[in-house]
């Protein structure tokens, strides 16, 4: 992963007492910096007890270096406020950046008090994501302030210094524009000395202006805006979806341009030496087609290399060597898909580095060009006239290349000289599929129910993954548990059986119940079921709802119910569908002989989100498709049976 992840909360790390100024400077504000001041007012709404009167960063692409300068005013109007406000943190990669604290300042009555004491600066090394096998090396000072109080105004302003020199003195960022409590004044100043060229999205917003000036050495852009409104993101939007506003700023002309900067960074990775020579030749000699190579490299790679990666400073983009790699047996994203390509590339193949996004692919190409977009990175290669995408990342997938599942990140950059331009990934995409039968057998004094769950695809990788190392009477012990919530007095009949089919990456589970009393039950209540699993799909929504809801990636779900009743029945058939652009949806009702009853729910969203153009009608196609996943068929008793048609009855719920 590419990203740098905010920290929040103290996780794991460590505590640095050493000398402050090996990793932090006190300086005042920088010459270039150019002095925004807050005003006296005391217009905006306080939000957690601070009322923020300004924001003001300015950023100076000089030369050879890059610096961020931040200065804060916020008033602090309550103990909730003071709390937070009287803690300070700053974060900074120590392997390029150095952070200069400026100023911290106390207005009160009127009176300027200095609350920067240097000698209570503590210095943690914070990783977060080490449960997740990822090391950042990022750095946080920390202060906490002596004597603030509610009424206070507090000003603070600090700087970094220093630009990832794996980007080879390229800048580009996303500065944020509103937040989730009001600003009086958000001012951003950008210095792009001579020689830099930089390319800029234009920011919208009322009350905004954006203003450029030049001189002989540098052209000035600022961004100023009064009175900035909160944002209030809803619950439940896609990943890649935000309510708020960024100006976007790239030295990165096109996506071309990030090519250029990409290929020679894998390219000296993706080596052939000895070592990767040696694994390619086993697999050839192991394996005499090429599908069942290029699977068998891509195996070698997820199941032999451990993931872990250390992304501090310019390993949050480069790449090890792919022997490097092999020898460690440990890599992120990009060390696993450079070893893979050096193996593909070892049996005479032609695999290619593909820059994608885990969760914004779908907004890729509204972007401004620059490898910050991307936060993950896979193999492409061309194999007998079709594009396979091949993620080194991905655990127990199947062993056919037209099975396993396929990543769903929409759009990638293709890291070739001859690439201008994102490749679109949607046609490859194939959905999973979920199917759940449940089949009942009524008898005296004791009935029998035989769950049977299929997986295809990534569902069946996914499963695949959580099951593995799971112990069956574990897995027994979790069917029993949900199962009685649906029927009482529910017994296990075995452990469950497990077939998995890599060749077809389906995964099958089967588990056998004995039911007592339910033959009762069946003419006092009737034959009742609810669709749980197409429930799960189907969101409700507040009607005044005006941002996104998240979905699923598409994916098919089945929902079977089967039932061997005691006596002959006579049933009409019942079907009916609702189909949209976001979701299909269908119920069907048939009777299968003279005593058996099949009922069968489909499921299939097409999108992974629900569009804000589209949230009316599916609120309404929602609740139409819900009123459809109760069902109850009632019968007469069975002294006095006859064979008169019996309906299907909806249940409200």
């Amino acid at each position: 992963m590419f990203s740098r992840f905010l920290i929040s909360i103290l996780l794991f790390g460590f505590i640095f007492t050493a000398k402050a100024d090996e990793q932090v400077q006190f300086t005042p504000d920088p010459e270039w910096v150019d002095p925004i001041h807050a005003s006296g007012t005391e217009h905006q709404t306080p939000v957690h007890g601070l009322r923020y009167k300004l924001i003001d960063k300015q950023i100076n692409l000089e030369p050879q270096t890059v610096s961020r300068y931040t200065h804060y005013v916020v008033d602090i109007t309550s103990t909730e406020g003071l709390e937070q406000a009287s803690q300070l943190s700053f974060e900074f990669d120590p392997t390029y950046e150095t952070l200069r604290i400026h100023q911290i300042h106390v207005i009160r009555n009127g009176e300027v008090l200095d609350r920067l004491e240097p000698q209570e600066l503590r210095i943690f090394q914070r990783e977060p994501d080490l449960e997740h096998f990822l090391y950042s090396g990022i750095k946080t000072a920390h202060l906490i302030l002596p004597d603030i109080r509610v009424g206070d105004r507090l000003e603070y302003s600090f700087s970094l210094q220093g630009n990832n020199p794996v980007m080879d003195n390229k800048f580009s960022e996303q500065l944020q524009l509103d937040w989730e409590m009001p600003v009086e004044l958000n001012s951003i100043r950008i210095l792009v000395h001579a020689g830099r060229t930089l390319y800029y999205s234009v920011p919208e917003g009322k009350n905004g202006k954006l203003t450029m000036t030049e001189t002989s050495t540098h052209r000035e852009l600022l961004w100023q805006q009064s009175n900035v409104p909160a944002v209030v993101t809803d619950d439940d939007t896609p990943a890649w979806y935000s309510p708020h506003r960024y100006w976007a700023l790239s030295e990165f002309s096109s996506w071309q341009d990030v090519v250029k900067w990409a290929k020679p960074i894998y390219d000296v990775a993706v080596t052939v030496d000895p070592t990767i020579q040696s694994i390619a030749d086993q697999i050839m000699q192991a394996h005499s087609d090429e599908e069942s190579r290029i699977v068998a490299a891509l195996h070698f790679v997820q199941q032999e290399i451990r993931y872990l990666g250390v992304e501090d400073g310019i390993g949050s983009h480069l790449p090890r060597k792919a022997s490097d790699t092999l020898y460690r047996r440990y890599g992120d994203c990009k060390d696993k898909t450079v070893l893979l390509m050096a193996i593909l590339k070892a049996m005479n193949l032609s695999p290619v580095a593909a820059l994608v996004n885990l969760d914004n692919g779908s907004i890729l190409p509204k972007q401004l060009p620059s490898p910050y977009v991307f936060n993950h990175v896979i193999v492409t290669l061309q194999s007998e006239g079709k594009r396979l995408w091949l993620d080194g990342t991905d655990i127990n997938q199947g062993s056919k290349l037209s099975t396993i599942g396929v990543p769903f990140m929409q759009y990638a950059l293709l890291i070739t000289d001859e690439e201008t331009n994102l490749t679109s990934m949607q046609d490859q995409f194939r959905p999973a599929e979920t199917v759940v039968t449940r089949e009942l057998w009524f008898d005296e004094p004791v009935s029998r129910l035989m769950v049977t769950t299929s997986y295809s695809g990534f569902e069946a990788e996914n499963q695949r993954t959580d099951i593995k190392n799971q112990p069956k009477q574990e897995l027994g012990r979790d069917f029993l548990n949900y199962y009685t919530k649906v029927y009482e007095n529910l017994e296990p009949d075995g452990l469950p059986s497990v077939v998995d089919s890599f060749e077809n990456n389906q995964l099958l589970i089967r588990q056998s119940f004995n039911i007592n009393g339910i033959f009762d039950e069946l003419t006092r209540r009737g034959l009742p079921l609810y669709a749980d699993l197409i429930d799960a799909q189907l969101k409700q929504l507040d009607s005044a709802r005006k941002q996104p809801v998240a979905l699923s990636k598409p994916m098919r779900i089945r929902q079977e119910f089967v039932f061997h009743l005691p006596y002959d029945i006579n049933i009409a058939d019942y079907n009916q569908r609702y189909d949209n652009d976001v979701f299909s949806f269908n119920v069907s009702v048939q009777q299968i002989d003279a005593r058996s009853l099949k009922v069968i729910y489909k499921y299939y969203n097409r999108l992974s989100y629900v569009p804000v153009r589209n949230l009316a009608l599916y609120r309404e196609a929602v609740g139409l498709a819900r009123d459809e996943l109760s069902l109850n068929f009632t019968f007469p008793p069975a002294a006095v049976l006859t064979q008169n048609a019996v309906e299907p009855q909806p249940e409200l719920h």
